[in-house]
């Protein structure tokens, strides 16, 4: 895997409310980052998926009941994250994609 000097680090949590919608949405999220805590994934986005990912989980959702945030981490705080307990799974690019 490797780390694209043009994509950015994130954190996404939820609250939905549906267990069909956070199923939904759990699975969305794995195509683009890794689970670390219920609920939170850390990613590491391009521009252009960090766009696609935030449309499809806008038309999953129920705005009236649910949440989904996703917080940027600059490049700069990377180092600065600290993980107490398990490690953290690696959020890389990866070297190549399949497409259907």
């Amino acid at each position: 895997m490797t780390h694209q000097p043009w994509s950015q680090l994130v954190l996404i949590v939820y609250d939905i409310v549906s267990d069909r919608r956070r199923n939904k949405i759990h699975k969305l999220l794995c195509q683009y980052g890794v689970p670390v805590q219920d609920s939170a994934f850390e990613a590491r986005l391009e521009r252009a998926e960090r766009r696609i990912l935030l449309d499809s989980a806008a038309r999953l959702i129920d705005p009236a009941e649910d949440s989904f945030n996703l917080y940027p981490i600059q490049k700069d705080a990377e180092p600065g994250i600290v993980s107490l307990g398990k490690p953290r799974p690696p959020v890389e690019l990866p070297d190549y994609f399949i497409l259907d």
